[in-house]
């Protein structure tokens, strides 16, 4: 089987580009973002961590910008992620099941690009000096949104953290722009796999809670959906939804997303 017929069996997340013009169908094109995270442009030395890998995008993009070790966390069993419980027996979440498809799509990518990163089946919650050791630089992508208690996940990654952190998620941009210095955050928790929607400022509140200094913080941008997103269903009923307007943005700029640095 060729790699372009392997890759047509997974759904999935991440668009990747691997050997011989292959590019994974993902849901989201962080391609199109990596200019916007502040990423050291070289890693070379540094032992780095991926937190909420998925489909290894940005675990594979420490490892090209030459880190000299790079682990990747996940969690493998849906039955362990942290989302709301009226949002696990949801469409939605038979519809991220079939995403992750088992990992099949790390391990494809894994294996097209030579890669080393290591990965582990564990949740962010878990991570412990003891067990994995110290990481120069952690990066922390797309994953607040989705923990009950994304300060007490940041409190963990600083546990593991001896250099600095990349926290770059999702955001609500009109608060973002109304309330710029004003922490807030909606309370999502029903139906849908996220629990929190800060704003750019309740974003970097976060960040510092957890006992991080910010170092620098992005603009707004947005993150661009790839081809293997769900197209939905927009009635003009839906559109005086919160929900339908968040789902039309999406489909015609992307995720609204900061990226934070601090150490």
């Amino acid at each position: 089987m060729t790699l372009a017929e392997r890759v047509a069996e997974v759904e999935w997340y991440h668009s990747i580009d691997l050997p011989g013009g292959v590019t994974t169908p993902g849901w989201f094109d962080t391609r199109r973002v990596i200019d916007r995270v502040p990423l050291p442009p070289t890693l070379a030395g540094l032992r780095c961590l991926d937190v909420g890998t998925w489909d290894g995008f940005w675990a594979f993009e420490l490892e090209r910008r030459g880190a000299a070790g790079v682990a990747a966390v996940d969690i493998d069993d849906p039955e362990r992620w942290d989302w709301p419980a009226a949002a696990r027996g949801s469409i939605d979440v038979e519809v991220l099941r079939a995403v992750k498809s088992a990992n099949r799509g790390f391990a494809i990518a894994h294996e097209a690009l030579g890669s080393k990163v290591e990965r582990l089946d564990r949740s962010v919650y878990e991570l412990d000096p003891e067990t994995v050791g110290g990481f120069d630089l952690v990066f922390v992508g797309s994953l607040l949104l989705h923990l009950r208690d994304p300060v007490g996940a940041l409190e963990r990654v600083r546990s593991v953290c001896t250099g600095h952190v990349v926290v770059a998620d999702a955001v609500e941009a009109i608060p973002s722009l109304l309330r710029p210095r004003t922490p807030l955050a909606r309370l999502e928790g029903r139906g849908r796999p996220w629990w929190w929607q800060p704003n750019r400022a309740g974003l970097i509140r976060l960040v510092e809670s957890a006992g991080f200094e910010v170092v620098t913080a992005t603009g707004l941008y947005f993150e661009p959906t790839g081809p293997g997103h769900p197209k939905g269903s927009l009635t003009p009923r839906r559109l005086l939804s919160a929900a339908g307007r968040e789902e039309l943005i999406t489909g015609l700029v992307g995720v609204p997303h900061v990226a934070v640095l601090a150490r």
